[in-house]
């Protein structure tokens, strides 16, 4: 799987968002940072397809998907390809969690026994066996996090070919706790481990050290940095990003970088 944006940019009226962003994106797992405002959840939203449901957007640029444009992908064909958690995701979705955890399979014709099989370890993963019956609208705000996980988990993992699968995620710990950041961060490198390619964006940077094999750092809309975790013990870095000085140190299981701002 090859995600190619070239020279992309967008903008709201006449605010700029994302400026010239050019990107190749393969198999592993990626992580999005930068300050609030700097593109991150757009950026997500063009490479999940979404662009041609931004109203007021100017977009630049193009957005390859194996060498074929984005736009020119049937909905139905992309969905089976790529599942997308946005930041703010339905709060008007009412019913069971089985029933929206369900909606998963619509893409793929209902999927059949794998998609059974799959629904249960989805219920496993992300400990939801208790809650299948419950109503979606009377969880917490961490459970539906929890349920919508679930479901664009599903949708991904019931594309047979793991290295044709793409996990797009807009802040995925929204309202988790400690532990279910945990799963959260597991399952993410378990899945890009196996060839699908996992894109988040997150605030929590150590998370992201911690968790991503490649960083790509936004700041007004503009393509600050591409790297591995090991370039951030340079402070200039964080700093370039960030706009504050940092301190950094190592992490004392696996030896990456782990910063905090002075």
């Amino acid at each position: 799987m090859k995600l190619q944006l070239d020279h992309v940019g967008c903008s709201f009226n006449t605010h700029p968002v994302l400026q010239d962003i050019s990107l190749e994106l393969q198999s592993g797992c990626i992580a999005l940072i930068g300050p609030n405002g700097a593109g991150k959840s757009t950026l997500l939203r063009l490479c999940a397809g979404e662009g041609r449901y931004l109203s007021n957007a100017r977009l630049q640029g193009r957005i390859l998907l194996d060498d074929k444009a984005l736009s020119a992908w049937p909905l139905n064909t992309l969905a089976r390809r790529r599942a997308f958690l946005p930041q703010h995701h339905a709060d008007y979705l009412h019913g069971q969690v089985r029933d929206i955890m369900c909606l998963a399979a619509y893409p793929h014709g209902g999927a059949g026994e794998r998609a059974i099989t799959l629904y249960q370890e989805a219920l496993s993963i992300w400990e939801l066996d208790t809650l299948a019956t419950r109503h979606y609208d009377g969880l917490s705000g961490g459970e539906r996090q929890r349920v919508q996980l679930a479901r664009t988990w599903l949708q991904m993992r019931l594309h047979p070919a793991a290295g044709e699968r793409l996990w797009l995620l807009d802040e995925p710990q929204n309202a988790l706790d400690l532990p279910h950041q945990q799963r959260l961060r597991t399952q993410l490198k378990n899945e890009s481990d196996e060839g699908a390619c996992v894109v988040f964006s997150t605030h929590d940077i150590n998370f992201a050290l911690r968790t991503a094999d490649r960083l790509i750092v936004l700041r007004q809309g503009e393509l600050c940095a591409d790297a591995v975790p090991e370039d951030f013990a340079d402070k200039d870095l964080l700093q370039r990003a960030f706009g504050v000085p940092f301190c950094v140190s190592r992490h004392p299981v696996d030896n990456r970088p782990w910063v905090m701002a002075e």
